[in-house]
């Protein structure tokens, strides 16, 4: 087993290696200065490759703790606004989502596309058992390594000591053994993958939810500090854990299940599933167009790329209009929470408008989500610049920054809308309340919403020009693309954190906007015609 263990590594370290030097090679400036060589096997790549491996356990790191900040600290406090509180609520949702849910939906034998168990045991012929033990015992200590100083550091936090800690992770870990076990002890009877019954999957997810969340909402929290630290019960945890175990290390028959599971057509069905999750919602329903939307008489005067795009968000504005519609309508019906709270309940009114008042940080968050650029720009690709893109002239640089501001322009108008419909949102629950002295001073809430919205709408086109990370088979392949939405998904989190007076916030945001538009002009101007291309 553990010779299998070290060649599995030891492919999956090359595949890894191979990936990190083809996003360095993808990196401006940096990328031309790397050798297509040091693909070979060469000092390089094993440094490049462990700096990889660091990188990716500073990853697995940083993804424990999103996790547990962003699925259980932030509500948690959400919640009781309280720090001494928070244990219970934690503690609770923390077992329902993590020592119930995960383990019911996540497997390491039932992977079937699994590409690494593929090229082990179907190209490479190694064996079945052996493979899937050491996957199971190599994941179970990283996942163990991983979140056990996080836990560590939220207990010192929170109440509880690093002892607690430490078992709070085993049992943790015990409960993954038992869930792998009883899926195993499932497919062994009746020969049914739980984790591939979409039935089962959704019940789970929406029951493992709303135990975890709905009943601290309703003030039903359980207690489960008396009981995952009473040592009884942590004995036959782990019993239960040493159990499934050696039933996983006795069983005999993982070289049927990996026959079943590990074909090429799963594996091409899970690329043709990723198509569909990228491109799957900009595709055109041509039998639900209407003659409106072929009417191009209105633009006969236009010229150039100017009528191209005019065409284009015609044809398409279903797929562009739809989102929209979605957020109006999302934001409505808070807008209709907040007058029944003015009318209803008028004790509320103050404290209503208190927190907009205080709410300026966490717009940028909230107009992060509601900004609807990346859907446009996967709906240029497919519908338009897959096919246009295998032209020269389409490359030029004054096509593309022609082609750029032209849909620049679009793009902020339809992300203005939802901005504004906010904006009216707001003012009116204000004047509802009695408190229209207070519009003025809404002044820098109302732009920092404007402005946030024509920045996103610049980021998403400006990646998409720089970037341009769709390939010809359509799947999204630019690690440096993921890096930047992941960069800028954590800034806006982190800004719900920023306290700050609104006019400080609100003029850092406007100049951040100016700035990033001529930024954004003139690098796809000079870098967008050597890599917008199709791929």
């Amino acid at each position: 087993m553990i010779n299998t263990f070290i060649n599995s590594f030891k492919v999956s370290f090359v595949e890894r290696a191979n990936t990190f030097i083809y996003f360095l090679k993808r990196i401006p400036l940096l990328g031309k200065k790397i050798p297509d060589n040091i693909y070979k096997r060469t000092h390089a790549k094993i440094v490049i490759g462990v700096i990889r491996e660091i990188l990716g356990a500073l990853g697995g790191f940083l993804g424990k703790v999103a996790y547990l900040g962003i699925m259980i600290i932030l509500p948690a406090y959400l919640m009781t606004k309280d720090i001494a509180k928070m244990q219970p609520i934690f503690l609770h949702m923390l077992f329902f989502l993590s020592f119930v849910t995960a383990p019911l939906i996540k497997t390491i034998i039932f992977e079937k596309t699994n590409k690494s168990a593929f090229n082990m045991i179907t190209l490479m012929r190694a064996d079945a058992r052996e493979y899937y033990l050491g996957e199971i015992i190599y994941r179970n200590i990283k996942d163990f390594i991983y979140f056990v100083l996080p836990v560590i550091i939220i207990g010192l936090i929170i109440g509880f000591s690093p002892l607690k800690a430490v078992v709070l992770v085993v049992e943790l870990i015990a409960f993954i053994l038992i869930g792998e076990w009883v899926q195993l002890f499932i497919y062994d009877k009746i020969e049914v993958v739980l984790a591939q019954k979409w039935l089962f999957m959704s019940v789970v997810i929406i029951c493992g939810l709303a135990l975890a969340y709905a009943l601290p909402l309703l003030g039903l929290t359980i207690d489960f500090n008396p009981i995952l630290f009473n040592i009884f019960v942590v004995i036959t945890v782990l019993g239960l854990g040493v159990v499934a175990f050696t039933y996983l290390w006795r069983y005999s028959k993982y070289t049927p299940i990996a026959k079943t599971l590990l074909t090429k057509d799963n594996l091409f069905n899970k690329e043709a599933f990723k198509t569909d999750m990228n491109f799957g919602n900009v595709k055109l329903d041509e039998k639900k167009m209407s003659k409106e939307d072929l009417n191009t008489k209105k633009y006969n005067k236009k010229q150039g790329y100017e009528y191209l795009n005019s065409l284009f968000f015609l044809r398409f504005r279903r797929i562009m209009v739809g989102p929209i519609k979605g957020r109006v309508i999302f934001i409505g019906i808070v807008f209709l929470i907040g007058m029944f709270l003015v009318f209803f309940m008028p004790s509320k009114k103050g404290n209503m408008v208190m927190e907009i008042k205080k709410s300026i940080p966490m717009l940028v968050f909230i107009m992060y989500s509601m900004s609807t650029g990346e859907r446009i720009c996967k709906a240029m690709f497919y519908n338009c610049d897959a096919s246009l893109l295998r032209y020269g002239y389409y490359r030029e640089a004054n096509v593309i920054l022609a082609n750029f501001t032209s849909r620049l322009k679009r793009v902020v108008i339809l992300n203005l809308i939802p901005a504004l419909t906010l904006c009216l949102a707001i003012a009116c629950i204000i004047l509802a309340s009695g408190y229209s002295s207070e519009l003025i001073y809404m002044m820098p809430l109302f732009l920092c919403v404007i402005c946030l919205a024509c920045f996103f709408s610049i980021h998403h086109l400006f990646m998409y020009y720089v970037l341009q990370p769709y390939t010809a088979q359509l799947t999204v392949k630019s690690p440096l693309f993921k890096f930047v939405n992941m960069v800028v998904y954590m800034a806006s989190y982190i800004c719900l954190r920023i306290k700050t007076p609104p006019y400080y916030f609100t003029a850092g945001v406007i100049i951040t906007t100016i700035v990033y538009m001529l930024v954004a002009l003139i690098l796809t101007y000079r870098v967008a015609p050597r890599t917008f291309k199709l791929k």
